[in-house]
């Protein structure tokens, strides 16, 4: 098998969104394919827009409900003559069909309302495309939706699955929620990694020790973005779902009782070592007083919207319950 691998950068760097594997990417008949999220994303000359892309471009991973992540393609694999096996509605030849998980006969051709057991099987040849941005992706956790993505995109489709994306738009939208994009100059220099095959192992993943606890982070991320209330914009890595009232007493998740907060200052939290005011300024334990990383966030207002939907009476009773230990 022969390989070539685009290298330069567009002068003009573009931007898309890539639709990845799954029950929304059964394209023209196809089972789907071989995508390793937070690495590269695999595609073939059938997918429309698939001659634009190129290295050096912003890329917006998505699935059917929200945006996953966000990086620059750093390399660009070309693969001639790959076999791909297409299936067609025996009916009226349709792409555009689905398999039924109870209901038989097991397929159903939307285009033309009948039902079948059996595709008919056709063999092509294409050139297949593998897109890596593992060295510079961040993950946006669902912070941007299909409503918003939506709107950073000039095409009204909703079916492609590399659909372009406003570029200037797309970046302030991802910024504004958080988010840091490394430098772009950076991507497309060599220093990045080129792997010849793709990545296996296992997926990043948000562990819910809680019932509710990962809906809970997720509703936190699409109203204040991957901010930590306190320190301002981090990683999505460190970043965790904070209760202002201890959920061992509520068992309960409230949208108003919470905030987003980085994993130190969250435990700094809960151990009753810093607290904020129904004023949201961050107040911290005379004990701290030698770690200057912390005791330097005395003073500090909340990074979060003046009309943020926080119940102000929790983090009253929260603020003066902890200083009273102090």
């Amino acid at each position: 098998m022969t390989e070539a691998e685009t290298a330069a950068p567009h002068t003009q760097g573009r931007a898309w969104s890539f639709l990845v594997t799954g029950d929304d990417r059964q394209f023209q008949g196809n089972a789907g394919y071989e995508d390793v999220v937070e690495e590269s994303y695999s595609y073939d000359s059938t997918v429309n827009n698939h001659q634009h892309v190129g290295v050096g471009d912003l890329v917006v991973v998505r699935n059917g409900g929200e945006a996953l992540g966000v990086g620059y393609i750093e390399a660009l694999q070309v693969l001639p003559e790959q076999e791909k096996v297409r299936s067609r509605c025996p009916f009226c030849g349709s792409t555009g069909f689905k398999e039924r998980a109870t209901m038989m006969p097991r397929f159903w051709c939307s285009p033309c309302k009948r039902a079948f057991d059996d595709p008919l099987t056709e063999t092509l040849s294409v050139t297949a495309f593998r897109a890596h941005y593992g060295g510079t992706w961040q993950p946006l956790d669902g912070c941007l939706d299909k409503v918003q993505l939506r709107e950073l995109s000039p095409s009204r489709s909703h079916q492609q699955s590399i659909k372009k994306m406003h570029r200037r738009l797309t970046v302030e939208a991802i910024e504004a929620r958080g988010v840091r994009l490394p430098n772009r100059s950076e991507v497309g220099s060599g220093g990045g990694r080129r792997p010849q095959e793709l990545p296996g192992g296992s997926r990043r993943a948000t562990a819910s020790v809680r019932r509710g606890q990962d809906g809970f982070r997720r509703a936190l991320v699409r109203q204040y973005g991957l901010i930590c209330a306190v320190t301002g914009p981090a990683p999505a890595e460190v970043l965790e779902a904070a209760h202002l009232r201890p959920f061992a007493d509520t068992q309960h998740h409230r949208l108003e009782e919470g905030l987003m907060m980085r994993s130190d200052v969250h435990r700094l939290f809960d151990s009753g070592l810093l607290a904020i005011d129904s004023g949201l300024t961050v107040h911290v334990a005379p004990s701290l007083a030698g770690h200057e990383l912390y005791s330097a966030l005395a003073g500090v207002t909340l990074h979060i919207a003046h009309d943020a939907p926080i119940d102000r009476a929790v983090i009253a009773d929260h603020h003066a319950a902890t200083v009273a230990t102090w």
